[in-house]
């Protein structure tokens, strides 16, 4: 049997995680499963279909009414941890889907520590802590408008990352005010680990606070013996870059299609 590519390790790894924080999952064949949990309804990645196959546009439309539909939730969600074809692609569209592609991407621990910032030290947290900065973010610069019942699930949400296993956040403060002004989070798993919701505040962006804590990110997770560590990055979107730049390789395709409320009333 041939060894997997890094592209099919980390997707799985991915996946395992993905599953191993939502309330009840349900198989619907091989490489595909639907996650539902009923205390955050608005996490559409709490609650959405899960895939390292692509089954085609009408399985996953069939599989949304029947799980999602049924659990009473009326958007729709794909998380496609490989390649969607230009027919499912367009299935889903013509359904009232938009599709998204990202990019998986890893960094292996062998490549040693990120260079921080000299004048930028990162906190260790809990999430509680970072949960005033997330709500910020999301109705400033994230989701503008959002309501506030989505709000409380979107950040509420995070209590349950550590049911993958330690879950790590890492905040800047200014130096003057003792207001944090950017964050990030560090998802262990296992050997693996992921990092996300690096974010800095358009107010202290330019002063190496997104190093700090991306750095503070990679010590946790060597300190807990990760030998890879992933996250998922939008194509187009100038992030994909700069995490290439400090040594995360892209290692293949990703995809999400959302049907919100309002395209399927």
């Amino acid at each position: 049997m041939s060894e997997q590519s890094a592209y099919e390790r980390g997707a799985d790894w991915y996946a395992e995680l993905s599953l191993a924080r939502v309330g009840a999952v349900v198989p619907l064949g091989e490489g595909a499963w639907a996650a539902t949990t009923s205390a955050w309804p608005a996490s559409y990645a709490h609650n959405g279909i899960l895939l390292r196959r692509d089954p085609g546009a009408d399985a996953l439309i069939r599989w949304g009414d029947e799980v999602l539909g049924e659990a009473g939730l009326q958007h729709r969600y794909v998380f496609a941890l490989c390649d969607l074809s230009e027919e499912t692609r367009a299935g889903l569209i013509a359904a009232g889907f938009t599709a998204e592609p990202e990019r998986l991407m890893g960094r292996p621990q062998s490549l040693g520590p990120l260079a921080s910032p000299a004048s930028s030290t990162a906190e260790r947290v809990s999430e509680e802590v970072t949960a005033p900065f997330q709500e910020r973010m999301w109705r400033e610069e994230w989701m503008p408008g959002i309501s506030d019942s989505d709000l409380g699930d979107l950040v509420g949400r995070r209590a349950t990352y550590t049911l993958s296993g330690p879950f790590i956040s890492f905040v800047v403060r200014d130096p003057e005010t003792g207001e944090i002004g950017a964050c990030a989070d560090l998802a262990v798993h296992g050997s693996c680990a992921e990092v996300d919701g690096v974010t800095t505040a358009a107010s202290h962006r330019g002063r190496g606070y997104g190093d700090a804590v991306l750095a503070a990110c990679i010590e946790a997770a060597t300190e807990h013996g990760c030998t890879d560590v992933y996250l998922t990055a939008m194509t187009d979107d100038w992030p994909r870059h700069w995490y290439a730049r400090r040594g995360w390789a892209d290692l293949g395709p990703a995809w999400t299609a959302v049907r919100s409320p309002a395209a399927s009333g």
